[in-house]
């Protein structure tokens, strides 16, 4: 039965070739959109190296000083007495205004004193991306974003170490000359990426580095980890890691003990900001310090929003309507041709049913031929997502973003396919299968 189902479908989309290129191009076009945009979103926010804990993690990015004072408000209120005399009453109340702030990235004695001790948290990074290196080779000149990391930082964030190892608690405590390279800055500086050049130095600012590993190239860009090299975090400026400041250049990434437990360690995080001693401070009397999860911390980094609930809406919600549309459009398109090229096969219906066929029957037929054809469709929307991701990949079209080819993206496709498939054939394939076989016939 299917195989009949096979031929027959295929036979049928040879009847009517413009029919058929033109399903079979909304269906690819369409595909091949909605695959290049999974494809970028998992290289966003999915759970991909370096983001493997992503469901873990809470971003500790600033902090937020305020300065509050009491503004007193007067309110005069005017009462008319039963005597025609006019009696003014004055009251007055006292209201909090905020009339200064101060945000930032935190200092090195704050977030190693203050972000280390959480019974939520498993884990704790620190970085400053604060800065950018020059490299130099045989009289040519480099420009690197370094990033400063603490030795945690490659326990949280799980890169794929091509060559090498991460730095380490030792090189921490030495302020180590030693740095860890992506395979683009190492192609970039050496002319190769490989086993050879772990061991060998590089010439970065004032100082002689040499290498200790090379991670494959994120497939996003993200401020946790943006560097094209990564230094121990000790080979900071000294007056900054000394500095009694609360505000500095670092942040702070806490990887909590599960998923579930990380409301648990933003109460925490936000118990401390609320009950900070700021005695030493002269000017501002209250702390604030920004935390969310992964992808809202995305979000609210990408909108510039506060408020993480309303940032995850503006973020999502317009995609979501967008995408909507973007499938609604073609597929009612494709509803309007399928049922043109269903009713010109009334008397096949009708010469079917004729002969045995019930309504069933003829509705499985259509629905398996939409599904052919929009198998089809979504083939050559494949291999035509395959080439425009190699092209974007090879051509750095989206910056350092990549896009992926993922089992969850092939599963996304898929599923889109079928369910494509169905929609746009199940109306025409109905409408067919209730067809009268004497008015089919005549």
């Amino acid at each position: 039965m299917i195989k009949n189902y096979l031929l027959l479908a295929l036979k049928v989309l040879k009847r009517k070739p413009l029919y058929t290129f033109i399903s079979l191009f909304g269906i690819s076009f369409t595909l091949m959109i909605l695959m290049l945009l999974t494809s970028l979103f998992d290289a966003t926010l999915g759970a991909n190296q370096p983001l493997t804990n992503r469901d873990r993690l809470v971003l500790v990015p600033s902090l937020e000083r305020t300065r509050t004072e009491t503004d007193t408000i007067t309110k005069v209120d005017t009462v008319f007495m039963d005597n025609g005399q006019v009696r003014y009453d004055t009251t007055e109340t006292y209201e909090d205004d905020v009339v200064s702030t101060s945000n930032g990235p935190m200092s090195y004695q704050f977030v190693t004193k203050n972000l280390t001790n959480f019974k939520a948290a498993e884990n704790y990074a620190f970085y400053n991306d604060n800065a950018f290196i020059d490299g130099y080779l045989n009289g040519q000149k480099f420009s690197f974003a370094a990033y400063y990391v603490n030795a945690n930082y490659w326990e949280i964030f799980d890169f794929d170490f091509l060559y090498g190892g991460p730095l380490n608690a030792d090189d921490d405590a030495q302020a180590s000359k030693v740095v860890v390279l992506t395979d683009k800055a190492a192609k970039a500086y050496f002319g190769e990426a490989s086993a050879s050049v772990i061991g060998r130095e590089m010439d970065l600012g004032t100082a002689v580095y040499r290498v200790r590993g090379i991670v494959a190239r994120p497939l996003t860009d993200s401020p946790l980890f943006g560097g094209d090299i990564y230094m121990p975090i000790t080979n900071v400026d000294p007056r900054e890691l000394n500095s009694d400041e609360l505000s500095g250049g670092f942040s702070a990434v806490l990887l909590a003990s599960s998923p579930g437990q990380r409301e648990a360690l933003q109460e925490e995080i936000n118990f401390l900001a609320e009950n900070y001693d700021m005695s030493g401070e002269e000017y501002f009397d209250a702390l604030e310090l920004f935390n969310a999860p992964f992808i809202t911390g995305y979000a609210q980094g990408l909108l510039g929003e506060r408020d993480a609930k309303k940032a995850v809406r503006m973020l999502f919600i317009p995609i979501g309507i967008l995408i909507l549309l973007f499938v609604a459009l073609p597929l009612l398109n494709l509803v309007n041709l399928n049922i043109s090229r269903v009713y010109e096969r009334k008397s096949e219906i009708g010469v079917r049913k004729a002969f045995g066929a019930n309504s069933r029957d003829i509705l499985y037929q259509f629905i398996f031929e939409n599904l052919i054809l929009t198998f089809i469709g979504g083939a050559i929307g494949m291999a035509f997502a395959v080439g425009m991701i190699a092209y974007i990949n090879a051509n750095d079209l989206l910056g350092i973003t990549r896009l992926s080819y993922s089992y969850q993206v092939f599963l996304y496709f898929l599923l889109v396919i079928i369910i494509f498939g169905f929609l746009s054939g199940i109306l025409p394939a109905y409408r067919m299968s209730k067809t009268n076989v004497a008015e089919s016939l005549r």
